[in-house]
């Protein structure tokens, strides 16, 4: 192809791919001595450079907004965070050492021996942590006069403070809801009065036998929680010497010990 005067090939109108031209518009400038100087090399920028830098500008604006946004809300939660409740309630070391077990043995009960090879009664120990203390003890009963261990009776006490947060919503519903689990569908809840803030007496039965095998008393004063339960074994010996106590009697003995353990654990 020729150009208008054909004399030579034609120069394209475009100036090539690149936003910038393929050739320098001017020749460059020689210095004296003769020699070219080094042509600086233009940046190239792809179209719409500016707006992304300033895209991410604002991003990494609001980025920041964010984080300090959530710093300044923990700081308030912290702030806001009610104090516990403990009045005067704290941990002991030996939580059976200040249960007390006289109305057990006036009731005709006495302590079981300690076996052997089974574990060493009383049972006890006490967990640390500065969201919530927890204490545990187990003491075995035997009946006088029973013929073996199955008329051997169980108290099991557990006492917990909590530091960091209020159980009243969890220790309310957990026996407002209690006999809706299939399993605990025979079980009778009792409201006690005259026992911390809130108290609950629990008789664990089954659809086999309408006798009450376990009987549990649930404390709560302020935000410390204490629960001590009587527990046997269904099938007692057949003689009139072994009388363990009955329900009524197992409930009076869980309620005097309650009363004097959080007494104790309170002064």
């Amino acid at each position: 192809m020729t150009g208008s005067g054909g004399s030579g090939p034609s120069r394209p109108d475009e100036k090539g791919w690149l936003d910038q031209p393929l050739t320098p518009t001017a020749p460059p400038q020689v210095y004296p001595d003769g020699t070219v100087p080094p042509r600086r090399a233009v940046a190239w920028r792809a179209p719409g450079h500016g707006k992304r830098h300033w895209a991410l500008m604002a991003v990494a604006a609001v980025a920041v907004v964010g984080v300090t946004a959530a710093l300044n809300t923990s700081r308030t939660d912290r702030a806001t965070a009610p104090a516990p409740d403990l009045q005067g309630f704290h941990h002991v070391d030996d939580l059976c050492a200040i249960t007390d077990t006289a109305p057990y043995l006036s009731a005709g009960l006495k302590l079981t021996p300690t076996a052997a090879a089974g574990p060493k009664y009383p049972l006890h120990q006490t967990q640390l942590h500065p969201a919530v203390d927890t204490m545990e003890c187990t003491i075995r009963f035997s009946t006088a006069g029973a013929l073996d261990r199955a008329a051997d009776s169980t108290v099991r006490a557990r006492a917990v403070v909590h530091k960091k947060s209020d159980p009243r919503p969890e220790f309310t519903a957990r026996f407002e809801t209690w006999t809706q689990s299939p399993l605990l569908a025979h079980d009778e809840i009792t409201a006690v009065r005259g026992l911390g803030e809130e108290a609950y007496l629990v008789r664990r039965k089954d659809d086999r036998d309408a006798r009450p095998h376990t009987v549990s008393l649930a404390v709560r004063h302020g935000w410390t929680t204490y629960e001590i339960s009587w527990s046997r074994l269904s099938s007692l010996p057949a003689t009139s010497a072994a009388k363990p106590p009955t329900t009524e009697a197992a409930i009076a003995l869980l309620r005097r010990t309650a009363a004097t353990t959080l007494r104790v654990l309170r002064a």
